[in-house]
């Protein structure tokens, strides 16, 4: 199989992405090919009245509804750590499954990064693949990741974001944000596009370099497994809506931070989940969405779900190893 992955079709390009992952980047059989080490929690979630005037989505009109939450680091090894020093973190996930009273769910993941280094599937892919191990070291070329650099410049933003990302102490102080756009549609009809980031009501904070002395290389799971155990914790689900000439099919494109902001509900976790082999099992396919809820024309946020599919049923063949990181 070669690195070229222009014009392939949905299919053969999911399973491009599927070989990039398990051979140049991290991969341990019988996990998720990304977001491989999380836990469980359950919780509820609660819209606010200014939900139920930007959407009919059932989830949001203001009834507390049941969720399964599942907070991650990012890397595809379970054995990867939650930081490289005080001041350099580890992409982190927060991924939601809400109940639906009709029955079925809807699910939205999100991350603690403000950026994505790709607005297509073909860019995610040859950046994964630029990775690759050149040296005789076994590190990665870094003549090939700066040749993909130089001619995909527009990854460049997203790069520093992942590369930047703030350590933290624990994942109730992580703001994790949605990236990708979506249509609320009110009873009217009327749709207006937005994204979605989670706030974390105790605040955002970093970590000190006492905290680096002190912390293990991982730590946020035991950390928020202990935290649950005294209380509940939650983050606010904020809004941010576009106004008219704001791209919603690019990721990688913001909108002004100007842009009017509504918090539309609180996520609530109180308790570790009793069966995180379920869990583990679950796909929490960002566009499964209710009436009231559209996608928008986004290609990554549609070629998550594909790729999501064939992770899950690749590592539910596999054997997990005997020894779990925790």
């Amino acid at each position: 199989m070669t690195d070229r992955s222009r014009d392939l079709g949905g299919a053969e390009r999911v399973q491009r992405l599927m070989f990039v992952m398990e051979k140049y980047v991290a991969f341990v059989p019988g996990f998720r090919r990304a977001h491989a080490r999380g836990v469980g929690f359950h919780g509820h979630f609660t819209a606010t009245p200014a939900a139920a005037a930007l959407t009919s989505a059932e989830h949001l009109q203001g009834e507390t509804v049941r969720t399964v939450v599942r907070l991650s680091n990012g890397s595809g090894s379970p054995y990867f750590a939650d930081r490289s020093s005080d001041k350099k973190g580890s992409v982190l996930g927060l991924a939601v499954r809400f109940a639906l009273a009709s029955g079925g769910h809807s699910a939205w993941a999100a991350l603690n990064i403000d950026n994505f280094p790709a607005s297509k599937p073909d860019e995610f892919i040859g950046l994964s693949s630029s990775r690759r191990q050149g040296l005789p070291t076994g590190l990665p070329n870094p003549l090939r990741f700066v040749i993909f650099l130089v001619t995909h410049p527009k990854t460049l933003p997203g790069l520093k974001a992942i590369l930047g990302v703030r350590t933290t102490t624990s994942f109730t102080t992580a703001r994790f944000n949605g990236l990708h756009a979506y249509y609320a549609v009110d009873a009217a009809g009327r749709r207006q596009a937005f994204r979605y980031r989670w706030i974390p009501a105790s605040g955002v904070a970093g970590m000190t370099p006492e905290d680096d002395r002190l912390l293990p290389p991982q730590y946020l799971i035991s950390e928020i497994k202990q935290r649950v155990r005294r209380g509940p914790v939650a983050w606010d689900l904020v809004f941010q809506l576009a106004e008219p000439g704001d791209p919603v099919d690019d990721l990688t494109k913001h909108w002004p931070e100007g842009r009017q902001q509504v918090t539309v509900g609180r996520l609530v976790i109180d308790r570790l989940h009793e069966d995180q082999d379920h869990v583990d099992n679950l796909v929490f396919d960002p566009t499964i969405v209710p009436p009231g809820i559209e996608l928008s024309d986004d290609p990554i946020l549609h070629f998550r779900s594909e790729s999501y599919a064939e992770s899950h049923r690749r590592r539910s063949s596999e054997t997990k190893p005997a020894v779990r990181a925790e």
